[in-house]
């Protein structure tokens, strides 16, 4: 199948809708101005006959009982060359004055060049002269009667034909200039249509090879086709993101990985070559290297299993308040370690959910909390208890997160401490965890961060379910 391209086919469809609406107005157009000018023509000589009978009932002088015949013939040549054979009465229907007993063969021509006219122009009448009397009054006496014969329904000389045809060309030529017009429209809309998505294929395709800087730096005005362009360049970034993490997950599993394989395959290549002697502490060293793998292994299940669509999730009433205590509770030898000062503090609130999971998830950042706090610092726990939702607050007043990390930090093995030191964090799993864990229950989770000041976590779980 033969594909156009998009500003073709719209200018093309708009140039024939344009055309389609310029054929049916111009038709319409003249079938109605047609219309109308024959009925005001139609009107216009009842009218002229009805004229014609009242001046010439002026020209009998009722104290002579006399005619002005001069004037008359005067009249009824005028009449003639209008088209229009008079004949005069008196009012005992003698004839006074009669246009075919004056001029019988131009009589004759003229009804027989209007019928012929009329004939070839307008067929579809089928008309014929007809004879209209009208009677001649002065006040209330009847003085005489008039017949005048003219072409009916109506009929048009010369310059009405004229001027009809003149109306017809000017509407073609008004259809013409608008179809262009239509057509230069057309094609100007269909280019503000096609550039941008032009563009988005364009962007679509590099992105599909691998490229993901390119963004769409256009102004688009239509509200549809901007949305797109937003939507484009969001996309694009959000893979490139995406691809910027992918990178990092390959480089930070190949590092968790790569310092415990190193130390156990040097511990145990000195061994086998006697250089050194299987002692339990350097056997344990290796054991210890081995359990480190071991538990990255573990994180990576567990994190697959919480981010499992069709996680399970075993809900049970239970009160947050009593949770986080219960959670804080253990934690109490490491606070006193660190002489950190924490407080709990909130209203009960009882929620439907699942207590081990969300106990993994408090568990999480109450550590997170202890771990980067600086000593004698303090951590304020709340719970609070809204109409559709519980909210938990953890505050700390440690090291802070940087921004540009801030967005990032429930990416799996993303850690802001760009030294990966093994004494401030694990692997860098815990809050990819929590979150996949808190958006099963529906809720999400949000921080916020000063370097220096401290992070705010806030764990945010509907009460119900839609």
């Amino acid at each position: 199948m033969k594909h156009y391209s998009l500003r073709t086919m719209i200018a093309v469809r708009f140039a024939l809708i344009v055309l389609a609406v310029i054929f049916l107005i111009s038709i319409a157009s003249n079938v109605l101005i047609s219309m109308q000018f024959e009925k005001y023509v139609g009107e216009q000589q009842n009218k002229k006959a009805e004229e014609m009978a009242l001046n010439l009932s002026h020209q009998y002088n009722n104290a002579s009982g006399e005619w002005n015949l001069d004037y008359i013939h005067g009249i009824g040549m005028y009449a003639l060359n209008e088209g229009y054979i008079i004949k005069l009465y008196d009012k005992n229907e003698g004839i006074l004055w009669d246009a075919q007993n004056h001029d019988m063969t131009l009589c004759s021509q003229l009804m027989e060049s209007i019928t012929i006219r009329m004939q070839e122009k307008r067929p579809e009448l089928d008309g014929d002269f007809v004879t209209h009397r009208f009677d001649l009054k002065q006040g209330k006496n009847v003085i005489g009667f008039l017949d005048v014969s003219y072409y009916s329904p109506y009929y048009l000389n010369e310059n009405d034909f004229q001027f009809i045809e003149a109306l017809n060309r000017i509407l073609v030529v008004v259809g013409i200039v608008c179809l262009l017009g239509a057509v230069g429209m057309g094609m100007i809309l269909a280019n503000d249509i096609a550039k941008p998505i032009e563009k988005t294929v364009e962007i679509t395709e590099m992105i599909s090879v691998g490229d993901y800087s390119i963004r769409f730096g256009e102004d688009v005005r239509s509200r549809e086709l901007s949305g797109l362009s937003r939507a484009v360049n969001q996309m694009a970034e959000s893979l490139e993101e995406q691809e910027n993490l992918r990178k990092r997950l390959t480089s930070d599993v190949a590092h968790e990985l790569r310092t415990p394989l190193a130390n156990v395959s040097s511990y145990l290549e000195a061994i086998i070559e006697g250089v050194w002697e299987p002692t339990p502490k350097r056997l344990k060293c290796c054991y210890d290297e081995l359990e480190r793998i071991s538990k990255l292994v573990s994180d990576l299940e567990r994190l697959k299993q919480v981010e499992n669509e069709n996680l399970k999730l075993y809900k049970t009433d239970e009160d947050l308040l009593k949770l986080v205590s219960s959670v804080v509770s253990n934690f109490a030898k490491q606070m006193e370690d660190r002489k950190l000062q924490c407080s709990v503090s909130g209203e009960h609130t009882v929620i439907s959910v699942d207590a081990g999971r969300m106990q993994q998830v408090i568990t999480n950042l109450v550590s997170n909390a202890v771990k980067y706090s600086d000593e004698n610092g303090t951590i304020r726990i709340t719970v609070e208890n809204r109409e559709n939702a519980a909210i938990i607050g953890i505050e700390d007043e440690g090291i802070g997160i940087d921004k540009e990390d801030l967005k990032l930090i429930f990416e799996r093995f993303y850690r802001a401490d760009k030294s990966r030191s093994r004494q401030t964090g694990g692997a860098g799993i815990g809050l990819t965890i929590a979150n996949a864990i808190v958006k099963a229950h529906g809720g999400k989770i949000s921080a916020e961060s000063e370097v220096g000041h401290g992070s705010s976590f806030v764990v945010t779980l509907p009460k119900k379910l839609s």
